[in-house]
C-alpha cells in the first residue's frame, strides 16, 4: 500500500511498522512499563457517544480556528516528538513542511534534530517546546533564539520530572549509550531502506543544543549532554521565572489536575495542554480526555485549554472539542505518516484527520467545529429508558445476527 492509499491512521501505522526496524518502531510506538496508559488513552475516547441533529444545513462546513492571534485551518496540530529523525532523516523538517502546507501549528520538540532557525524558515507558525533544564542561562538563550526566529508560542512541558521506565526500549538496547543487541541488529537488517539511510546519515544531532556542548561533541555525546540537562528540579517558581523572561504566548503541557490548572492561571500562562505525554511517562495515569472536563471547569475562559494523547480519529478531535478543548495535538499519527512516506505521509495523516473531522461534524449536523460542545454528546448521567415493546422497534434476531426482524413495517 502507498501512503496516498491509506484510509486511516492505522493504515499509516502498519506502513510505518513494515518500513522501520522493530527497535525504532518500538521507540515510536511504545510507552512506559506495562503500557496500560497507551490503551486507556485511546479507549477513553470511545466511551463518549455522539448525539446527532438532523435537518440542518451542512452544505458549508468550517473547521478553522483562531488561537493566540493566529488562524489555523483545523483545530489540531502536530505535537512534539523527540528524536523523530530516527525514523527518517530530516523528519522534523518534513513534519514542519506538512504542518505549514496544511496550515496547522507544528510544535518543535525540545529534543528536535533540526534547529529552531531552520524550522522557522519552513513553518513560521511553529511553536517551540521547552523542557526546564539545569542551565538557566542556556534556557534563556533558547528563549531568545525562539523569539529571534519569529516564533510566538513557547510550550513548557512539565510532566517529565524524572526519566520514565520504558521497558520496550530497555530490552532492545535503545537507551543511552545505545547498544542494540545482536538479535535487534539482525532484525534491523530486514529493513534495508532504513538501514541505508541510517548508514548514510548516522545518528542525528540534537541541533538546538549543539552550540552549548563542548566543541567537537559528537551526536552520541550530545544526547548525553542533553540528558544531563533534562529533567531537572522544577516548581511553580520555575514557571514564574519563565513567565518573566518570555513575553510571548506561554503554554504549559502536561497539566492533568484541576488544582494545577488553577495554579497555572495564577502563574500567568496563556494556555494549558491536558496531556499525559502519550502514555510515555506515568503508566497508570488518568486519560487526558477524562481529565479534560475537570480542568475546563477549574479555569473557565481564563486560559485556552487544549489536549493531546490518544487521538487516532477525527472523531477523537471532535470529542475533545465537545468536552471543552479549544484545540488538540496529535503526535503518533503524523509520526506514522512521516515514517511511512516522508512529507507526503505526514500530509496524508493530517488529511485523514481533517476529512474524518469534517465527516463527523457533517453527520452531527454541526457545520462549524467552533460550535461543538457537550450538547452533541450523550449525557453521562442520563438514565437508560425502558426497552420498548418488541412490536414497536427493530429487534436483532438471536439466530441470525445479520438480519433484523421488524414488526408493523
Amino acid at each position: 500500500m502507498k501512503v496516498h492509499k491509506a484510509l486511516s491512521i492505522d493504515d499509516l501505522r502498519k506502513l510505518a511498522k513494515a518500513r522501520l526496524p522493530k527497535v525504532i518502531f518500538d521507540y515510536l510506538e511504545g510507552g512506559a512499563e506495562d503500557e496500560v496508559c497507551l490503551d486507556s488513552n485511546a479507549a477513553a475516547f470511545a466511551r463518549h457517544k455522539f448525539v446527532p441533529r438532523y435537518l440542518v444545513d451542512i452544505s458549508r462546513r468550517d473547521q478553522s480556528v483562531s488561537l493566540f492571534g493566529q488562524t489555523y485551518a483545523s483545530p489540531f496540530g502536530i505535537a512534539p516528538t523527540g528524536m523523530i529523525a530516527m525514523v527518517r532523516p530530516d523528519a522534523d523538517l518534513m513534519l514542519a513542511r506538512a504542518a505549514a502546507q496544511a496550515d496547522v501549528p507544528f510544535v518543535i520538540s525540545g529534543a528536535s534534530t533540526a534547529s529552531i532557525e531552520d524550522i522557522a524558515l519552513v513553518a513560521p507558525k511553529s511553536w517551540y517546546q521547552h523542557y526546564p533544564c539545569r542551565d538557566e542561562a542556556m534556557a534563556s538563550d533558547l528563549f531568545r533564539r525562539v523569539a529571534d526566529a519569529g516564533l510566538m508560542t513557547l510550550v513548557v512541558t512539565v510532566d517529565v520530572p524524572l526519566h520514565s521506565k520504558r521497558e520496550r526500549n530497555i530490552r532492545s538496547g535503545w537507551v543511552r549509550p545505545y547498544k542494540p543487541t545482536l538479535p535487534v541488529m539482525l532484525e534491523a537488517a530486514r529493513h534495508p531502506a532504513w538501514v541505508l539511510e541510517y548508514l548514510t546519515s548516522g545518528l542525528p544531532f540534537m541541533e538546538n543544543y549543539r552550540r552549548y556542548a563542548p566543541p567537537g561533541t559528537n551526536a552520541r555525546a550530545l544526547t548525553s549532554f542533553y540528558a544531563e540537562q533534562v529533567p531537572t528540579a522544577q516548581s511553580w517558581r520555575t514557571i514564574e521565572r519563565i513567565r518573566r523572561e518570555w513575553s510571548g504566548t506561554l503554554v504549559l503541557k502536561g497539566i492533568m489536575h484541576p488544582d494545577d490548572a488553577a495554579k497555572a492561571v495564577a502563574a500567568g500562562v496563556d494556555g494549558i495542554i491536558v496531556s499525559n505525554h502519550g502514555g510515555r511517562q506515568l503508566d497508570r495515569s488518568r486519560a487526558p480526555i477524562d481529565a479534560l472536563p475537570d480542568v475546563v471547569a477549574a479555569v473557565g475562559n481564563r486560559v485556552t485549554v487544549m489536549l493531546d494523547s490518544g487521538i487516532r480519529r477525527g472523531a477523537d478531535v471532535a470529542t475533545a472539542l465537545c468536552l471543552g478543548a479549544r484545540f488538540t495535538f496529535v503526535g503518533r499519527a503524523p509520526a506514522y505518516g512521516v515514517s511511512a512516506g516522508g512529507t507526503e505521509g505526514a500530509l496524508r495523516a493530517l488529511s485523514i484527520l481533517r476529512q474524518e473531522l469534517d465527516l463527523v461534524c457533517g453527520q452531527l449536523g454541526c457545520p462549524r467545529t467552533s460550535e461543538l460542545n457537550e450538547a452533541w454528546l450523550e449525557a453521562p448521567h442520563r438514565e437508560t429508558r425502558p426497552t420498548p415493546h418488541v412490536d414497536a422497534v427493530p429487534t436483532l434476531h438471536a439466530n441470525r445476527p445479520e438480519a433484523y426482524v421488524t414488526a408493523g413495517r
